[in-house]
């Protein structure tokens, strides 16, 4: 069956009206009326037409106004306008009309062979530009990969070059000064040397994990098992793994009181989300610093939060945590470097998870990380 294209004619004269849908039905087209441009202008953003004629001169809005509401409008700028009119017929008139929107322009009183020229010329030109705009938005989102594609590429080659190079050197040196110098170090000395290499080998081996975490992530290799699972012993569980870098700046952990809270989510992901979450708050808070983790069920969602009383951060860094095309990184506190794939890292999982992430953070009050979860399996899960 061939598509039958509906019109929105907007004219204040009843006479016209009906003369023209009568025309426009004879070959099958499906009409639709409106007595004036406020009314006119309702109808297409309901019913959302193939085409519009629109008269000039109405009452309450008239056709030009009408146009301009309509260009304005997401749902109604690309529909093609044909003024129609017996007055205004000088080529001021037409370039005004043109002007606001209107693609053709046809004079009164109408022949109906000029009209229906008109018409399938102005429903293939609309047509065309329908094809190109999808072409277009198809480019679009071709470039946007590529661009995402590099970005990654480039944060991969940063990573491997720069970020586990340095605690590498870090690691290397430190040892080869402890073998140097044994016999000449005191206890202390020894005991600080020790420290620095095994939190720099804590922190590589978290980079590494988070590396080829993002690696599968990226070519759909990692598993995904979503199940019920139990928040508050999930939690306790990353805490104490957590301890040991939050005691070297005396940070304490707090996993304050809720109810027995279960979620929809995959165990591994979770955890690596929760670690990441936590292990940036205590690269972000002072010595003798708190975090609290906390969870609440939000309707039918639960929303995790890691909240510390650290630096802080203002608007501009808020805005590029989680890209990863930003090309910055902070140093902690005690001077701690990090790569920012772990919160990309996060973002990816939350969302394959089915939930939102978001920071909220003053600078120099403390930054809020949250998250939620399915409470239970999503309908496309």
């Amino acid at each position: 069956m061939m598509y039958k294209a509906t019109i929105l004619v907007i004219d204040d004269e009843q006479r016209f009206l009906d003369i023209i849908t009568n025309t426009l039905k004879s070959f099958d087209y499906k009409v639709i009326q409106a007595l004036n441009g406020e009314m006119g202008v309702m109808v297409a953003r309901k019913f959302i037409p193939d085409i519009i004629i629109c008269d000039w001169e109405m009452p309450v809005m008239n056709g030009i106004d009408a146009i301009k509401n309509l260009k304005q409008d997401d749902l109604t700028k690309d529909i093609p306008i044909i003024m129609a009119t017996g007055v205004m017929t000088s080529p001021e008139n037409l370039n005004t009309a043109l002007t606001a929107g209107a693609i053709d322009y046809i004079r009164k009183p109408i022949d109906p062979i000029e009209l229906l020229a008109r018409i399938n010329s102005s429903l293939k030109l609309a047509k065309s530009y329908t094809e190109i705009k999808q072409k277009n938005n198809k480019i679009t989102e071709q470039i946007e990969k590529l661009r995402l594609l590099n970005a990654t590429k480039d944060k991969f080659f940063t990573i491997i070059s720069h970020d586990l190079r340095s605690p590498f050197n870090s690691i290397l040196g430190f040892s080869e000064l402890l073998i140097e110098n044994v016999k000449e170090l005191d206890i202390a000395e020894t005991e600080n040397y020790l420290e620095i290499i095994s939190s720099s080998a804590k922190n590589t081996l978290v980079l590494l994990d988070n590396l080829l975490n993002w690696a599968k992530s990226q070519t759909g290799q990692i598993n995904f098992n979503p199940k019920k699972l139990n928040l508050s012993s999930i939690i306790q569980e990353i805490i104490e793994k957590s301890n040991s870098m939050a005691k070297i700046k005396d940070i304490s952990l707090n996993q304050m009181k809720s109810d027995e809270i279960e979620a929809y989510a995959d165990e591994n992901m979770l955890m690596i989300v929760l670690r990441n979450l936590i292990s940036n708050a205590i690269k972000f808070t002072e010595t003798g610093g708190n975090i609290n983790i906390s969870v609440i069920s939000v309707e039918n969602q639960v929303e995790i939060s890691i909240s510390d009383d650290g630096v802080g951060m203002n608007d501009e860094t808020r805005k590029q945590l989680f890209d990863i095309s930003a090309d910055k990184t902070t140093k902690g506190t005690a001077n701690e470097k990090g790569s920012g794939l772990g919160l990309i890292l996060c973002k990816e999982f939350v969302e394959k998870l089915g939930g939102n992430i978001w920071v909220e953070s003053e600078l120099g009050k403390g930054s809020d990380f949250k998250f939620t979860l399915p409470l239970s399996k999503l309908l496309n899960g």
